[in-house]
């Protein structure tokens, strides 16, 4: 008996899930996002071996090409791309199509410059704080004295 219940518990999550889906909006992304793990089928065998579904964005799918001469050929075809995905699609569709090139992983990042912290000198910070005190408002005063002893203090290595 109890086995039945799970057996019903499952059932009504089954009937339940469609009617959530559309209630809340998600049907749609849902359907969108279909197209992501059938990409093989969805578009021509040179398509798929040269290209990667990323994300879609307002209707805009995003995809990576292999390199920029792939890149350009896609873009050539990009009108019978969308009408390929489109024929996939029933209740939805792609309005555009953005091809775009991997990030490249193994490029060197530029090496990070560390930040030193060196006091300034006290009678360059007095000279500073006499041409600040001009400035009537005293948070503000206090405030840019702060900002230029820390803009003095922080030295890149």
């Amino acid at each position: 008996m109890r086995g039945n219940r799970k057996n019903d518990k499952k059932r009504s999550m089954a009937t339940i899930m469609p009617g959530v889906l559309r209630d809340r909006g998600w049907e749609a992304k849902v359907e969108l996002h279909s197209i992501f793990p059938k990409w093989k089928q969805v578009v021509d065998e040179t398509t798929a071996e040269h290209t990667e579904p990323l994300k879609i964005v307002k209707g805009t799918l995003w995809v990576e090409v292999e390199n920029s001469a792939w890149l350009q050929q896609f873009q050539f075809q990009k009108v019978l791309l969308i009408k390929a995905i489109n024929s996939h699609l029933k209740n939805v569709e792609i309005k555009d199509i953005r091809f775009v090139l991997p990030q490249d992983e193994k490029r060197e990042e530029p090496e990070e410059q560390k930040v030193q912290f060196v006091a300034p000198p006290p009678d360059l910070v007095k000279k500073f704080e006499e041409q600040a005190a001009f400035i009537e408002d005293d948070e503000a005063r206090e405030s840019l004295i702060r900002f230029w002893y820390l803009a003095k203090a922080c030295v890149r290595k």
